[in-house]
């Protein structure tokens, strides 16, 4: 079986479990789905080749919860043969502790396509794309993959893995929701550009619903106009005169300072001389 198909499979560590129990072994993975049965769950079950699909639990306020689920030894000794390679090191460990023996030799970081791969699966099981609200521009979105995650230590591996697939994004600080929820870190990443770029990665191995949501999200982001940075007082970013015809190179009058930028008396990101202009009108209570 292709390396890549497996590596999908194993991106669902980030969602599943595995145990052992008075009766034997158990290991599950659970997915919401609105419209039945999620087909990640259909095809992580196909590539496995073991275990059942069972499902709809309905509790009220929340989606059906659908789950795969094996509950034999050589179904979860198959299943650890097959991905136990990509996992990461939660899921091996327990996965060792409910089969008594050891995993397969670990092959992560494994290929660029293939930690891609991995990634595909565990956003396909963890991740969403959504619109978030501009704090300064009403009425205008910015996208944002997110990830959460929780670990008992530190930072996840499954994020840290993620970061490394990906390249980017940025993982939070530990945010503590209200009991019974644990803990947790998110991988993000929400500019416009990263976004894409990291959708374009992605987009070879997740499913369906993930695409559809990512597309929806990013109809949104292309049917807006685009924002203007910076003050257009200032004159195009970079150049030497603003559009009132100041030099800004000249426009220095006490010796230069960093602010920890750094960036050198001839800073053409602003115009002094309108700076000054404006600060000495705001003086004179002119509007």
């Amino acid at each position: 079986m292709d390396n890549h198909v497996l590596a999908w499979a194993a991106g669902f560590d980030g969602e599943g479990w595995a145990a052992a129990k008075e009766r034997g072994v158990q290991a599950r993975i659970n997915q919401a789905g609105p419209d039945g049965i999620p087909e990640v769950l259909l095809k992580f079950r196909e590539i496995v080749g073991v275990g059942r699909i069972k499902g709809p639990v309905l509790e009220e306020g929340k989606q059906p919860l659908y789950f795969w689920e094996a509950t034999s030894l050589p179904d979860l000794t198959r299943v650890a043969d097959l991905i136990g390679p990509w996992m990461c090191p939660a899921k091996r460990a327990e996965f060792e502790s409910a089969l008594g023996i050891a995993l397969p030799a670990a092959i992560w970081p494994g290929s660029m396509s293939e930690e891609l791969a991995w990634a595909g699966g565990f956003f396909d099981g963890e991740g969403t794309t959504y619109l978030e609200k501009h704090r300064t521009h009403a009425n205008h979105f910015y996208p944002a993959l997110y990830v959460p995650q929780s670990a008992d230590e530190g930072t996840a591996p499954e994020l840290l893995r993620l970061w490394a697939a990906i390249g980017f994004g940025s993982i939070s600080g530990l945010r503590r929701p209200k009991p019974p929820h644990r803990p947790y870190r998110r991988w993000r990443v929400v500019t416009v550009a990263k976004a894409q770029l990291a959708l374009h990665l992605l987009w070879p191995f997740i499913g369906r619903v993930k695409r559809s949501q990512a597309q929806s999200v990013m109809k949104v982001i292309h049917t807006q106009p685009d924002l203007l940075r910076g003050n257009p007082a200032f004159g195009p970013a970079g150049s030497r005169y603003c559009l009132r015809g100041h030099d800004k190179w000249t426009a220095r009058i006490r010796p230069y300072r960093s602010r920890g930028r750094n960036l050198g008396p001839n800073d053409p990101h602003q115009c002094l001389t309108c700076v000054r202009d404006a600060a000495r009108a705001k003086r004179n209570g002119m509007p």
